[in-house]
């Protein structure tokens, strides 16, 4: 079972779209770099993945459990760091 699924991530700011259609696999013990110019949708794609921003479509589960229906549960397992600080609400 991968550690990280993301299947059909797609975010959209007016008419604008961060992020389309992504999907990806990570498993466990795996080295995963996720690389692209400015502007390709990497810091939205990981703001999506620790539950700082919603997806408008598409499905995020992190050791097994659906993000959207475990984010407390899945944020104490995960750990991560800004360049610029952000934190939950």
């Amino acid at each position: 079972m991968p550690a990280i699924e993301i299947e059909g991530l797609t975010k959209i700011y007016g008419r604008q779209t961060a992020v389309d259609d992504l999907s990806f696999s990570v498993f466990a013990s795996s080295i995963f770099g996720l690389l692209g110019p400015n502007g390709a949708g990497k810091t939205t794609t990981i703001k999506m993945m620790t539950g700082l921003i919603r997806p408008d479509r598409g499905r995020i589960k992190v050791l097994g459990k659906d993000l959207s229906r475990s984010p407390v549960e899945i944020k104490r397992q995960i750990g991560h760091v800004y360049a610029n600080m952000a934190f939950y609400p």
